[in-house]
């Protein structure tokens, strides 16, 4: 199994109970961010199941393991072959959106001038976020330069993809990012419906003048669209 709630404090044990005052989060009772730094958070990965991958119970090259999906000790692949993987699938997709980018305004536009919808940057709740948050205020976190460098040195691979799916973010002559816009048209109903009789007719002329059988028919849909008239 996944190591257990892997932020500094647990959500489900200790801070939901902070709403009865029966918990108070202090540095003592926090775990470390010197201690984030395995596959599995604070801790290596002990997957049972294979197919299953937490992102947020992960410290160490978290992106490369979800996409690859090999990230299991028992698969026993090396981080390099699974960026590969991971790399190889990601290409495939048409879009990919960069969550952190959306703070840029540019790229937020495009993004929804891509999807034809506003609020792409519409913030939502998550799970404990509140009570995640009141205890952080209560006790910040100071990260200190060696454990930065550290955590870099273990994201190596990760800082790697990330760099691979971002450097074709230029922007054009006119400094905009260029995506392509969405066309409601492209997706309106531009079909012209053929009448059954018609179509009998015309079904019978293409089988030599023999009427088509009921079953036959009924296997057959046509639709004409106006764009090859």
């Amino acid at each position: 199994l996944f190591g257990e709630d892997q932020g500094r404090w647990s959500c489900r044990d200790q801070l939901i109970k902070m709403i009865k005052d029966e918990f108070i989060p202090t540095e003592e009772n926090a775990k470390k961010l010197e201690t984030w730094n395995a596959t599995g958070g604070h801790s290596p990965i002990h997957c049972d199941n294979p197919n299953v991958f937490k992102l947020g119970e992960c410290a160490v090259n978290c992106y490369t393991q979800w996409f690859s999906g090999l990230s299991c000790p028992q698969h026993d692949i090396p981080v390099t072959e699974q960026y590969q993987i991971a790399s190889a699938k990601l290409l495939r997709y048409n879009f990919i959106i960069i969550l952190d980018m959306l703070g840029d305004p540019d790229y937020a536009k495009a993004v929804e001038n891509f999807f034809g919808v506003p609020g792409v940057t519409a913030k939502r709740g998550a799970a404990c976020q509140r009570k995640s948050r009141q205890a952080n205020k209560m006790v910040p976190l100071v990260i200190k330069n060696e454990t930065m460098e550290r955590l870099i040195d273990l994201n190596k691979v990760d800082i790697g993809l990330y760099k691979e799916l971002t450097d074709c973010l230029d922007r054009d002559e006119d400094n905009n990012y260029g995506f392509p816009k969405f066309k409601p048209a492209r997706f309106s109903n531009v079909s012209v419906k053929v009448p059954y009789d018609k179509y009998v007719e015309w079904k019978a002329e293409q089988n030599g003048g023999k009427p088509v059988r009921g079953e036959e028919l009924k296997r057959i849909t046509v639709i004409s669209d106006e764009a090859d008239e």
